[in-house]
């Protein structure tokens, strides 16, 4: 959407990154709100539909209004509905396969999630450089609205209601109303957890701009082939992903989080290094390739790491939603601060900035994060951690 602005409609970086921001704060701002609103209701499919529908009809403005004003109001509902949909999906999933079928169930969904990405950045790229270069939007809108469609189909019957929302049992459920503040207490208490919290908000301050600005770039250089370059660089993200999560998935239980989480940092500042110094299309692309490794093991260890040290406790649904948020903000706020930097001082200088927060972010981690998985940390160290989080 940021090349076909900047191309098409001719937006300042300043302007896309309004965009950008406005975006991705609505959508950190309705998490919560749709998550308890999905626990709370037995319409999930048509909740699941209803925002697609909303999506596939927000996508659809950029291309019939360049004003700023009609696109910004889109993208805040769009991002209101892009809350919808992940909560909804992990749901309806956990209420037809119950707990026992989650994590099986789940890695098919993800991999179905990536296969449709790299179908709809090949359609993307495909139509927006050899058909017209407003054809992002139609795509988005019809698999938008297929989605929609394919939400419906699920039999109502097959989903159970109070497994979907966690099958909370009647002692639990009276106790809720008492947890609140300890919820609190118990993830802002803990030390570990709010280290990871910044190391969480540091890495999308620093990732959330590259690609964009790489599409940006690509875009002013290469004007009929960007919407191309740009879905060539998700398709190579994307492929790797799929075998990075494989990799974690098998091995994150030997090696233990904390070196996979080094590896996944560490990327980021070498990939924001290699973009600040590309000027071929083909290098830029190449940089993918960290962003996939990057991204592919972040994706998969954030929630381990998060159960590690919310174990016992009680709120991990909680603890995953706060730094959930705190991922959104960091992302929120990097891309404007990216697309603003970059129209103030040039792509390079923004890349240096965003390369020098991925270092801080490699630092903090290195420094400050410890293991956390239960086998591989001393018992008195990880019992000390959680239950000064539990005081």
């Amino acid at each position: 959407m940021a090349t076909y602005l900047i191309t098409t409609s001719h937006w300042s970086e300043a302007s896309i990154g309004i965009f950008l921001l406005t975006l991705n704060l609505a959508t950190v701002i309705a998490q919560t709100p749709s998550g308890w609103l999905i626990d709370n209701t037995r319409y999930k499919r048509y909740l699941t539909a209803g925002a697609a529908l909303t999506i596939a009809i927000c996508v659809l403005v950029p291309a019939f209004a360049s004003e700023m004003a009609p696109v910004l109001i889109s993208a805040a509902i769009l991002g209101l509905a892009a809350a919808v949909i992940p909560p909804a999906i992990a749901a309806i999933t956990l209420g037809i396969v119950g707990p026992s079928g989650l994590t099986k169930q789940t890695g098919s969904n993800q991999a179905f999630n990536h296969a449709g990405n790299l179908v709809s950045a090949v359609a993307i790229g495909l139509v927006g450089t050899y058909v017209v270069s407003w054809g992002v939007s139609p795509i988005v809108a019809f698999l938008a609205c297929s989605a929609a469609i394919i939400a419906l189909m699920i039999p109502e019957k097959s989903i159970n209601h109070t497994v979907a929302r966690g099958g909370v049992s009647k002692i639990e459920k009276e106790s809720q109303s008492e947890s609140g503040r300890s919820a609190l207490a118990l993830v802002f208490t803990n030390r570990s957890l709010l280290i990871f919290m910044v190391c969480v908000g540091m890495f999308h301050l620093s990732n959330a701009a590259m690609l964009p600005l790489a599409g940006q770039k690509l875009a002013l250089e290469h004007k009929e082939l960007s919407t191309l370059y740009i879905s060539i660089c998700v398709v190579i993200a994307q492929v790797v992903m799929i075998g990075i999560a494989v990799l974690v998935g098998l091995r994150c239980d030997q090696w233990g989080r904390k070196r996979f989480l080094l590896v996944g940092f560490a990327v980021l500042p070498l990939r924001g290094l290699l973009f600040s110094q590309a000027e071929n299309p083909y290098l830029i692309m190449s940089g993918q390739i960290l962003d996939g490794i990057g991204a592919g093991i972040y994706g998969v260890i954030v929630i381990l790491v998060v159960a590690d040290l919310t174990r016992g406790t009680g709120v991990f649904n909680f603890a995953t939603g706060v730094v959930i948020t705190i991922q959104g903000l960091g992302a929120s706020f990097g891309s404007f601060l990216g697309e603003w930097w970059a129209g103030e001082y040039g792509y390079s200088s923004s890349y240096a900035l965003l390369t020098a927060l991925g270092v801080i972010a490699l630092l903090i981690l290195a420094v400050l994060m410890p293991e956390t998985h239960p086998d591989k940390v001393k018992p008195s160290r990880f019992n000390s951690g959680r239950s000064r989080s539990t005081t």
